[in-house]
């Protein structure tokens, strides 16, 4: 399967372009202009055009950068996070991509009390602040283009890398969420804690 990672630039998408490729193979973008990535390449993830050329032939899509986005202050920050989520699915629809995963972060539920067992269906706790909000911005967009029908995105919520969500555990996620059959719905949630509050259920180390 030839799987698009797009925020390879970030720590989360160069760490799953990296490991996926043992499995796949990985087209690595982002939107800086160095990478230690192989075959990298370098794209405005804001302008679909720039975007377009580079899903050629691609099957899935890694969208790293709605979770993690870049960007000089706030504004640029939430465009990231919401426009660019936006760009990469209507671009990954156009050309017929099916599947996508969204990666997404714990923090949104941060703030419940501690002894709460908290669940994906429990509502996100953003903060007024670009960095919280910008995940969630990103998962809503990748809900409401999911719902038209076009691709099913399954979106994966990780904890801080490597003391909440260790790598293998992402890498692992991941791949399942690549790899596995659709199951008659366009928008799937899910919590990948490797220790912490949030692991249990779902990918956490509970089950």
């Amino acid at each position: 399967m030839r799987v698009a990672v797009i925020g390879a630039d970030r720590p989360w998408g160069a760490l799953l372009a990296a490991e996926l490729g043992a499995e796949f193979e990985v087209v690595a973008i982002g939107a800086e202009e160095t990478s230690d990535l192989a075959g990298y390449r370098q794209v405005d993830l804001l302008q679909r055009e720039a975007l377009d050329p580079v899903l050629a032939g691609v099957e899935a899509i890694v969208h790293a950068a709605g979770g993690d986005p870049a960007g000089d202050g706030e504004g640029a920050v939430l465009d990231t996070a919401a426009r660019g989520t936006y760009v990469a699915l209507t671009a990954a629809c156009a050309v017929g991509i099916e599947k996508a995963v969204l990666l997404s972060r714990l923090d949104l539920l941060r703030d419940y009390p501690e002894e709460y067992i908290v669940d994906p269906q429990w509502n996100a706790l953003p903060r007024a602040e670009a960095g919280s909000l910008a995940p969630l911005m990103a998962e809503l967009v990748g809900r409401e283009i999911a719902r038209t029908g076009q691709i099913e995105v399954r979106c994966l919520r990780l904890g801080e890398l490597d003391k909440e969500t260790t790598a293998d555990d992402a890498v692992e996620a991941v791949r399942q969420a690549l790899t596995a059959e659709r199951r008659g719905h366009d928008w799937l949630l899910a919590h990948v804690a490797s220790s912490g509050r949030f692991a249990w259920g779902d990918y956490g180390n509970g089950e």
